[in-house]
Order: C-alpha cells, then structure tokens, then sequence
C-alpha cells in the first residue's frame, strides 16, 4: 500500500485528480449547454469562445511559462517578488491594449456595417478580458508554485458556478445573453476568490523592473506566438467548418468530440503542469543528462497511459457521444473514432514543446506550431472543399500532430539527444514498473 500512498500524494496525482474534475465539469457544462441551446445559437457560442481564445492565448503565451520557469529558477523571495510584479505588469498592459483595439474594431465594424450579427460579441470581449485577469494570473501563479490543490480549487470553483447558473436560469431563458452573463459571472467570483487569498499577485504589482520586463517579453513573445497558433490550430477546424456549406451545425457537431478530447487530455496536462516546473530547475542546475532522462522517461510514461484511454474510445465512441452529446448529435461518433487515432500522439507532441521552452528554445518551439497550422489548414481545406465531410477534418488533426512531433524530436535530438526510441523504452519500463510496484505493495519514487 505505501506504493499506491505515495501515488497518491504526488503533485502529478493532485494535479490529476485537480484537473479531471474541472474537465469533467467543462464537459458537463457543454453537455447541459448542448441540450438546452438550439443548434444556431449552440453554434455562435461556440464562435465566440474560438474568437476569445485568441485573446486569452496571448496573455498565457505572453506571460504564463515565463512566470513558471522564471519562478522555478528564483533563488530569494525578494527575487520572485519580482518575477511576480513584472509579470503581472505584463499581464495588465496587454489586457489594456486589447481592450483599446477591441473598442476600435467595434466601431470600425459598426460604421461599415461588418459582421452585424457578431458584432455585440465585442462588448463582451472588453468584460471578460477584465474579469478573467486575476482568475487566470492566480492559476499560473499557483502552477509556478506547484500549489495544485489550490490551483485546481479555483478552476473548479468556476465551472460549479457557471453550471448552477445555467441550471437555474439559462435552462428557463436559453439565450446567448444569459449565456454571455453566467459565463462572465463565474470568472468574476473566482477572480474576487484569488484577490482575497493573495494569489492574483496584485500587492506585488509596483514590484517589477526593467531586466524582468525584457527577460519575461523576449521569452514570452516566441511563447505567446506558439500557443496563438495552438488556438488557431484548434480553432481553425471551427472557422473553416463554420464558414464553408457545413456552417453552425457542422461546427456543433465537430465540437462534440473535440470536447471529449478534453477529458482525454486531462492526465497529460496534469503531468505538463508539474513537469515544466521540475525541468526547469534541472537545466538551471545544468543537469543535462538527468533532463534528458527524465523528460524520455516521463513523456513515455503518460504516452503508456493514455494509450488504453485512446483505444478505448475509438471502441465505445458510440456510447460516450450518446452521454455527450445525446442522440442529435450521434453523426459525431465517426469523428472520435478519427480523433482517437490521435489522443496517444498528444503526450508526445505536448512534452516536446515544454522541452523546448525548458531548454530556452521558445522560438523552435513555435516553428513546431507553425507547421502544425500550416497543415491543418491546408488540410482542412482539402478536407472540406473535395470530400465535403467532416470525417477528412477530423482525420487531418492526425496528420497535423505526426508531423508537430517529428520535428519537435528531430530538434531534442540535435540539441540534447533526447531519443524518440529511448522515450518508448523508457517510457514502457516506467509504466510497468509503476504497475508491478502498485500490485507488489513496494514503494516507488513518484
């Protein structure tokens, strides 16, 4: 039992437990929203959360896995104040240049009458992007500091709140309005929530200075970049399907495996939330072949992991749509059996990336991306305008993560010798010895 103990009192296993309640939670509350919303309102929902992303996405990429490895590395809590202030300053100018161009483009948009159905979607645009500012700084915080627990208390705070909402008020009122208000509403309690715990980093605000400033931006603008294009890697499926002849119902119904995904990535974000952090302070520490080691032995770890996960739902794709979903949207079920051909390849494609960050390669990392994009788009497009179906869209998100991973690894190899042969041996001899630890009752390192 001290083996299984041990597990369990992991930061990965915290970070697990932490992060599959708030995805099941996410998946429950597209669940409710799919059944309660028509289709043609489903679907600009949907629209505007692929728009947002965007946003949110320079922020993360801007500031988040600077605030982590820069966090990770300080040597004095006078430096992380620093660290803390900087970032947060970061954060707030880019939140204030977005809401300047927002409010820009809405009037632009308005004067030439552009988009006239979308266009109240700026408004919301200019709320959201203040109250989700502290939520979302208190959760990197709280990652760079590997307070899972707490971390994972927000994030859940949030869905309960959303999903109460729409429980007692969107169900009687299903409209994009209450949609947009319950949305809004629940990142502000937990923005309120992570200012009065002190995890927003507000009091280390006037704490920043101008070395940190450019350390944090030039790391972050390669950063910000690849996860921009990891949006709109995702994002670029709903686009294209939503403006060829599939249109809002193509996009509902592509949206429904792909929020499955979700709780299929679950188990892999739990370990890059805790592997970014531990990476970091090794190659601080200039411990190259322990880094090495370590990232071959742990990406192969959760690539074993998920593999039965993987497997199993291209078998029961059928079953786990119908509690999804429900029976409108069974036409789905083809399209979790293409997703998951794909769902064993994330870990691979996902530890690669946070290499590369680790090892002070941000901008490989988002020639990685570029890539991915690259054929997504193309291959959405052929896709859709050749065979007319959303079954090719779905297989091309296979194609675009083969050839993220092939170069991500072709990179680790030249620059550290990470071994992609390595990483299944590895990977295979960690799984099974954690197995046999567990049904042996020895203990284990964890």
């Amino acid at each position: 039992m001290s083996a299984l103990k041990q597990i369990i009192k992991s930061k990965s296993f915290s970070s697990l437990i932490g992060n599959g309640l708030g995805a099941l939670l996410g998946v429950f509350t597209f669940a409710l929203l799919a059944r309660l919303l028509p289709k043609d309102i489903f679907g600009p929902w949907l629209v505007f959360l692929a728009f947002y992303g965007i946003f949110e996405t320079l922020r993360i990429g801007m500031v988040m896995n600077a605030l982590v490895k820069n966090l990770a590395q300080a040597h004095s809590e006078e430096e992380e104040e620093l660290v803390v202030g900087s970032s947060l300053f970061i954060t707030l100018l880019l939140t204030v240049i977005y809401v300047i161009v927002i409010t820009v483009l809405y009037f632009v948009f308005g004067a030439f009458n552009l988009f006239p159905d979308y266009l109240f979607f700026f408004k919301w645009f200019v709320v959201m992007a203040f109250v989700t500012a502290p939520n979302n700084f208190a959760t990197w915080y709280l990652n760079a500091k590997l307070h899972i627990v707490s971390m994972s208390m927000i994030r859940i705070i949030n869905q309960l709140v959303f999903i109460v909402y729409i429980w007692f008020v969107i169900q009687y009122k299903p409209n994009l309005h209450e949609v947009f208000v319950g949305y809004a509403l629940s990142h502000l309690v937990v923005s309120i929530v992570a200012v009065a715990a002190g995890w927003s980093g507000v009091q280390h605000l006037l704490k920043y200075t101008r070395d940190y400033l450019l350390k944090i931006f030039h790391f972050g603008k390669f950063s910000m970049g690849t996860l921009i294009g990891s949006n709109l890697l995702r994002s670029s499926d709903t686009f294209i399907i939503g403006s060829s002849m599939l249109g809002a119902a193509g996009v509902a119904l592509f949206n429904v495996p792909t929020r499955i995904i979700e709780i299929i990535e679950m188990p892999l974000r739990s370990f890059a939330v805790t592997a970014l952090p531990q990476f970091a302070k090794l190659y601080a520490a200039k411990a190259y072949d322990q880094l090495r080691k370590e990232f071959e032995r742990k990406a192969g770890l959760v690539f074993f992991l998920l593999l039965p996960i993987s497997i199993s739902s291209f078998i029961f794709a059928d079953y786990i749509v119908l509690l999804i979903g429900g029976k409108s949207y069974s036409e789905s079920a083809v399209l979790l059996r293409f997703f998951a051909s794909y769902m064993a390849i994330l870990p691979l494609d996902k530890f690669s990336g946070v290499m590369l960050d680790t090892i002070n390669k941000p901008d490989l990392n988002f020639y990685k991306v570029l890539i991915q994009l690259a054929v997504n788009i193309a291959g959405d497009y052929i896709g859709i305008y050749v065979f007319g179906n959303l079954q090719s869209v779905a297989f091309v998100s296979t194609v675009t993560f083969i050839a993220g991973m092939l170069f991500g690894y072709r990179q680790l190899n030249k620059e550290i010798g990470v071994s992609f042969k390595n990483v299944i041996i590895l990977g295979w001899n960690e799984f099974v010895f954690k197995i046999k630890s567990i049904l042996k009752k020895t203990p284990i390192e964890t």
